[in-house]
């Protein structure tokens, strides 16, 4: 699923008109040039890790007329530069030992119910930040399907994206080969990240993500399309309270391409009773809010300057979203909720990030949790 920087830099240098579409709406971009530009440039060690500065968040790729992938092209460098032993690993360590410590024993967790072909895999960050979230729409999947499973571990996407391959091919392989081996054909994802990693580098599952499924009518009980409102719900819960006016939804940048999930989840919110607003960066245009990449590791204030843009383009509206690290960098600068908060009733909107030893805490706690 990568190229070799040498072929990526090549196709960008050769077939990049550098027409500064992709420059007008990123800052990486504005600073570096052109992809044609920092083709040019070549495997120069500085210009390998200047790739760090990008997101890899896929808005060149989506404004691009000529159809390339400068964000491609970007990785490769990543890769390149890791190969070459070029990168400082410390600025990353958190990042690191958040994907370590997520894939111990002590927070994984496979339960996998005789028969199961499906399993609801959450991801990292909404069992952290949104415990009760998971567990209510873990059990309004399996309101049809008992059989469905809950799998509770870590995809790797950290590592992969700051180019660590071999690393990150480790961590993936041994998660696809407990799925293989315990039958599972059908993978339901939460997190949009999740959703892209499982359908680049694991095609012999089906990848869809939980609210497609809900939409579908999956653990609606029978009721089938449009039941979002009260299938979805944790039967010991009530639907978050519907705010007065609209909101506006912020689509994460992993499933900037995934015009069905973004779809689901519009439904769901118009089947709760929300009035929907979009902002001016939408579906392929969105902006990353600045967590894309670890960037944060390399240019300090990324995370700030990118959310406060969003903030900005909000315009005091409330922000929803379907990704929890968007939810709580957002949730800093304007009023967030997560679309599974709402449609379970676990929470509503939100000024306050999730502490981060809370949210091992909260993953713990669902590690060793009962479901009926």
């Amino acid at each position: 699923m990568s190229l070799r920087p040498a072929s990526a830099l090549q196709q960008i240098r050769a077939e990049c008109s550098s027409c500064a579409e992709c420059v007008r709406t990123c800052t990486f971009l504005q600073q570096q040039g052109t992809p044609a530009a920092i083709a040019g440039r070549g495997n120069a060690e500085s210009n390998l890790l200047s790739a760090f500065g990008c997101a890899l968040c896929g808005l060149c790729d989506a404004v691009c007329p000529e159809g390339l992938s400068p964000s491609a092209m970007l990785h490769a460098m990543r890769e390149e530069a890791q190969v070459r032993h070029l990168v400082d690993l410390k600025p990353y360590s958190p990042w690191l030992n958040y994907e370590k410590l997520g894939r111990h024993p002590l927070f994984r967790r496979n339960l996998i119910p005789a028969g199961c072909g499906t399993v609801f895999f959450p991801g990292c960050s909404l069992p952290g930040s949104r415990p009760a979230a998971v567990r209510g729409l873990y059990r309004s999947l399996r309101h049809d399907d008992p059989a469905i499973g809950l799998v509770l571990d870590c995809c790797g996407k950290i590592s992969r994206d700051l180019g660590l391959t071999e690393r990150f091919h480790g961590v993936f392989n041994k998660l696809t080969d407990r799925l293989h081996k315990h039958g599972i054909t059908r993978i339901l994802t939460a997190c949009p990240g999740c959703s892209t990693i499982f359908r680049n580098y694991a095609g012999q599952f089906e990848v869809v993500s939980v609210y497609e499924a809900l939409v579908a009518g999956q653990g609606t009980g029978g009721k089938g399309q449009g039941a979002i409102k009260t299938g979805a719900v944790d039967a010991n819960r009530a639907p978050s309270p519907v705010p007065i006016g609209p909101v506006v939804i912020h689509d994460p940048c992993p499933a900037r391409f995934d015009a069905a999930q973004q779809s689901a989840v519009r439904q769901m919110l118009a089947s709760c009773g929300y009035q929907v607003e979009e902002l001016a960066c939408h579906g392929q245009h969105t902006r990353c809010c600045g967590q894309g990449g670890m960037v944060e590791g390399y240019v300090p204030g990324t995370v700030r300057r990118e959310s406060r843009i969003i903030a900005a383009e909000t315009a005091g509206r409330p922000v929803i979203s379907f990704c929890s690290a968007c939810c709580e960098t957002l949730a800093a600068t304007t009023p967030t909720a997560h679309i599974a908060d709402l449609v379970t009733g676990a929470a509503g909107f939100s000024n306050r990030p999730v502490h981060p030893l809370r949210r091992w805490i909260n993953r713990l706690k669902l590690r060793f949790s009962r479901f009926p």
